[in-house]
């Protein structure tokens, strides 16, 4: 699943590519992708210029002329690919904005993930981004705020990152990256952290996440024919999917075992 990194990365190519861009036609592949009937979405949305492009933890919130949003989580398989006026739409897009440009934005493998109208000024009603803990870019996500967060914790560190809840938009590739920085074993105790493997843990968080989006995430899917941003960071993965392979600190094979129901990658030679 695509996490800050990624999900940043696309959100700078539709606001780059597709801001202040008209959406001449709506196809619509998949309805069940939507939150309102097909022919609503297409009435609402057919004719607006989009004028915002934000995200929130794992989503991407694109603000229409209308005072209505498009809010978009692809969830584990989903991506969107911009194809240039003249280029021919591939594959299957679950749906496709036709701009004014003659560029198409489409939007692929929707099926758990989706593509839901909502009025602007409801966003942070909506269930998926009420409940949502603080943005760990954030100019107001300190070291203090932080602190106070993790010290109300008690479980597994790993799980504890990946909960939306506690801090939106980590999930397994990042978890694992920053508990390596950290030099912390990702089924270690939060209660038994010491105060600077915490504070460690907070820089490390941050930094990581500022240097993947700098470089496009890891994601696989180029948003377009002339992307050379997206997936830049993967050679910069330190355990990540990395099972078997030499620490590059150590040389000890990086292992994996589960830790709250998901794949966690470490090395247990750096990692206490």
């Amino acid at each position: 699943m695509p996490e800050i990194p990624e999900i940043e990365t696309v959100r700078m190519h539709i606001e780059h590519k597709t801001k202040g861009k008209i959406i001449e036609k709506v196809t619509v592949g998949r309805a069940k992708a939507l939150n309102v009937p097909v022919d609503e979405f297409a009435g609402i949305v057919t004719g607006q210029q989009l004028v915002d492009v934000r995200r929130r933890a794992k989503q991407i919130i694109i603000s229409l002329s209308n005072s209505h949003s498009l809010v978009v989580h692809f969830m584990l398989e989903g991506f969107v690919r911009l194809f240039y006026s003249g280029e021919e739409v591939t594959g299957n897009p679950t749906i496709i904005f036709t701009l004014n440009s003659g560029d198409q934005l489409a939007f692929f493998k929707l099926n758990l993930g989706y593509l839901h109208l909502v009025p602007t000024v409801n966003l942070e009603a909506m269930p998926e981004l009420a409940k949502l803990g603080p943005e760990p870019l954030a100019a107001d996500f300190t070291l203090g705020k932080f602190l106070g967060l993790l010290a109300k914790r008690k479980g597994m560190i790993k799980p504890l990152l990946m909960d939306q809840e506690f801090i939106a938009g980590l999930g397994n590739v990042y978890s694992n990256e920053t508990l390596f920085c950290s030099r912390i074993m990702p089924d270690r105790k939060t209660s038994h952290l010491n105060e600077v493997e915490r504070s460690k843990l907070y820089h490390c968080i941050r930094d990581i996440l500022s240097q993947a989006t700098k470089l496009g995430g890891v994601y696989e899917e180029k948003f377009a024919s002339d992307d050379k941003l997206t997936g830049g960071f993967e050679s910069y993965l330190q355990v990540a999917y990395r099972t078997g392979q030499p620490c590059y600190g150590c040389s000890h094979p990086i292992e994996t075992k589960r830790v709250g129901g998901r794949n966690a990658f470490y090395c247990p030679v750096c990692q206490q």
